[in-house]
């Protein structure tokens, strides 16, 4: 889970809101800045959501690798924020010149 932890790590920090604004402002970054981690990262996602972990544990596994995010300040809990993640790679892979999907 390499490219996830990259991600999280790198991008999620604890200053992600000062330096890109939104989530999914971060997320843009990432696919710019890193196209060669994108598929790698959906399928990181794909793996974490598969193990059907407990929110507490994904919460906890994802502050362990510098993710800073709070899935309840938004109303929303991790797992569908990864997915929200996820399905914004997605469409980044889906783009021309975006990637390979």
């Amino acid at each position: 889970m390499k490219a996830l932890e990259y991600l999280m790590g790198a991008y999620f920090h604890q200053d992600y809101d000062i330096d890109g604004g939104t989530s999914a402002d971060t997320v843009a970054s990432f696919t710019r800045e890193r196209t060669e981690l994108v598929r790698s990262c959906v399928d990181d996602i794909e793996t974490l959501l598969s193990q059907s972990l407990p929110e507490g544990e994904l919460r906890a596994m994802l502050h362990a690798w510098g993710c800073d995010y709070v899935a309840g300040d938004h109303d929303q809990d991790y797992r569908d924020w990864l997915r929200e993640i996820r399905d914004q790679l997605d469409e980044h892979l889906g783009q021309p010149g975006g990637g390979s999907a």
